[in-house]
């Protein structure tokens, strides 16, 4: 078996008692003043196969129904190198 990736070891790090039935948690992230590594794109990709959903909305920000997913993401940002921030969300249809 090969090597885990960052992703794999932050996903696992992560309690999995924060997990919760409803809502959906945004990650919004800003690589400043760098081009954000290949490895975060595929690190993304990872913990989308893990949590079995998850989007980016746009390329710097990430959505899931998933606490833990969305706190690997936060901690992948930062491990490359972005300045990240973690909300909770709520749909609200007008």
């Amino acid at each position: 078996m090969g090597r885990k990736s960052i992703a794999e070891i932050f996903y696992e790090e992560v309690k999995k008692d924060y997990e919760e039935k409803t809502g959906s948690w945004i990650v919004v992230y800003d690589f400043m003043r760098m081009k954000a590594n290949s490895n975060f794109w595929a690190n993304i990709t990872r913990v989308k196969n893990l949590v079995g959903e998850g989007s980016l909305i746009q390329n710097s920000v990430y959505k899931t129904p998933s606490k833990r997913g969305a706190i690997t993401v936060l901690r992948l940002a930062r491990h490359y190198g972005a300045e990240a921030i973690m909300y909770r969300a709520e749909v609200i249809d007008i």
